[in-house]
């Protein structure tokens, strides 16, 4: 299944001085690649009307439709781009892209030209400009951005510019547009051949992304099997399936070696922000404190990609084990409590869980997660006695041992879980 998701584009090139160019000029080598883009697409739809005719007189002499690859040496495809390729600014997989676009779609539409119910197809002056698939590339750094490789390298050196790819900040105002993007950053969905289009009345570019997705939903999972996530500081995950003796657990060392090391940076670049150089006096408290401000885009960064990371690893497990439900701890009100949860963003982590079990057919139930941690998963006895420690769970009475967050991802993973709990206090 093919779909498209819309994305104004904001941009953010630099040339080869590292100097950021004006998006006034970004715009002209963009209108000139529309305009390009037109003429080459008309071309295109003139050598398949030629090529058209061609056969038709072949035919009427000998009987039989001539071969492209007997006359041309080549397929039709490839005769038009060997004619073309030095005439225009596109990189080869973009002009690749207009060529098949253009051709396509005059086979679709030549036999109602040949009846007279169609005129032949004429592109017109606004036409969008075709991006191979291959020639997109998206990422996350404190905000979404996609590089589009747009031009051959003469055009490129010609302009000066840093790279061989346009670079633009997206746009994304929705949480659906948000969840298509981390699904195509992911590989969830994959890139197709796409389009960039001026708005004239908002007087801005977009890309009209195109992206392909099988159906992910497996006829393997079980609604029944329940898979329960506990989050916490130890582990930063820990799940399993009730009454499993396997698990699935990613340790939390990662995560706070990370925000201990980058937050006593940040805090020592904001104390030397008085004693700056000169390039950064008397420009204000934001220059000043400008390297400090990275260090936390960099902790930002890090724990977006940490979190795709995470959830992709908990989903992939769970379609692994057919479980049909993932039931997670409800933290919503706790993070004033637990700085830990706070500061790393657990509603982002659950949200990718969320997004990414969705898209693979899972069901993501919420749950209250009171007791859950002093809760026997074995006999179901409550007591605060029985987890006395971060690590180890004791029940006080059948003597049940295990990992704390082992015993907590068990009653997690139990259906109705808030339900049982409520009525045994």
């Amino acid at each position: 299944m093919t779909k498209v998701v819309k994305i104004y584009l904001i941009c953010k090139q630099k040339d080869k001085e590292g100097n950021e160019v004006d998006y006034k000029e970004i715009y002209k080598w963009l209108w000139d690649l529309q305009r390009q883009t037109r003429e080459l697409k008309n071309k295109v739809i003139q050598y398949c009307w030629e090529w058209n005719n061609f056969q038709s007189d072949y035919y009427k002499l000998n009987g039989k439709y001539p071969k492209d690859k007997d006359v041309l040496d080549y397929t039709l495809n490839g005769y038009i781009y060997d004619k073309v390729k030095d005439r225009y600014d596109f990189n080869s997989g973009n002009l690749t892209t207009s060529i098949n676009d253009a051709e396509k779609n005059f086979k679709n539409a030549k036999t109602d030209i040949i009846k007279g119910d169609k005129s032949i197809t004429e592109y017109k002056s606004d036409q969008p400009v075709d991006i191979h698939n291959k020639s997109i590339r998206i990422w996350y750094d404190n905000g979404y951005y996609v590089k589009i490789s747009l031009l051959n390298k003469k055009k490129f050196n010609d302009l000066n510019l840093q790279e061989g790819s346009l670079t633009f900040k997206m746009i994304i105002k929705d949480k659906s547009s948000k969840a298509i993007i981390e699904r195509c950053i992911d590989n969830v969905y994959k890139i197709s051949a796409s389009k960039m289009i001026y708005d004239k009345k908002k007087k801005s570019w977009y890309l009209n992304l195109c992206y392909s997705f099988e159906n992910g939903i497996s006829n393997d999972l079980n609604k029944d099997k329940i898979l329960g996530v506990d989050l916490g500081i130890h582990y930063a995950v820990y799940a399993s399936v009730y009454g499993d003796w396997k698990r699935f657990s990613i340790e939390g060392g990662e995560i706070n070696a990370f925000r201990n090391k980058t937050e006593k940076r940040r805090i020592s670049m904001k104390r030397q922000g008085k004693y700056c150089g000169e390039g950064r006096i008397g420009h204000g408290r934001n220059t000043r404190t400008k390297p400090a401000l990275n260090i936390g885009n960099k902790i930002e960064l890090f724990r977006d990609t940490t979190n795709h990371k995470y959830s992709k690893a908990l989903v992939d497990y769970a379609v692994k084990n057919q479980c049909g439900v993932i039931q997670i701890e409800d933290l919503s009100g706790i993070s004033k409590d637990n700085k830990f949860l706070k500061n790393w963003s657990y509603f982002d982590l659950q949200t990718k869980i969320k997004t990414k079990a969705q898209s693979k057919g899972i069901e993501v139930v919420y749950v209250n997660p009171k007791y859950t941690s002093q809760r026997c998963s074995r006999c179901g006895y409550i007591d605060k006695e029985n987890r006395k420690t971060q690590e180890f769970f004791l029940c006080q009475k059948c003597g049940y041992n295990e990992n704390a967050d082992y015993n907590a991802s068990q009653n997690i993973g139990v259906k109705d879980i808030d339900t049982i709990i409520a009525n045994s206090k």
